[in-house]
């Protein structure tokens, strides 16, 4: 999966390698925002939280 930001900037995002381009923060509410290090565009994405026992 691609994370292709309005500024141009891209991101492969697989788990095997970090994320570079964008910088993650957590907003506690079961959501993180991406933010693009080259304009500051941000992505919110939606967590599941699943509690599976």
């Amino acid at each position: 999966m691609k994370l292709i930001c309005k500024c141009g900037n891209v991101e492969d995002l697989n788990t095997d390698k970090t994320v570079e381009n964008y910088e993650i923060r957590n907003c506690d509410d079961g959501t993180a925002a991406l933010v693009c290090k080259k304009c500051n565009e941000v992505v919110f994405i939606n967590l599941k939280n699943s509690s599976k026992f």
